[in-house]
């Protein structure tokens, strides 16, 4: 019997990985531009995110 949720993980696994480099991307091309405001939005929206997780996860 095979596992019918494998290739449905392996979708949002590819999707997940995909967003991360678009991300990371981003992240990057903002540093080489050097444009604060930017940096630093992203940067607290990062924090917020992991805030709100640790909040949860507590």
């Amino acid at each position: 019997m095979s596992n019918r949720f494998g290739p449905a993980i392996a979708t949002v696994m590819s999707a997940g990985a995909r967003v991360l480099g678009y991300v990371i991307y981003g992240f990057l091309r903002m540093v080489y531009r050097r444009d604060p405001r930017m940096i630093a939005l992203f940067a607290g929206g990062i924090g917020a995110i992991a805030l709100l997780v640790w909040l949860i996860v507590r």
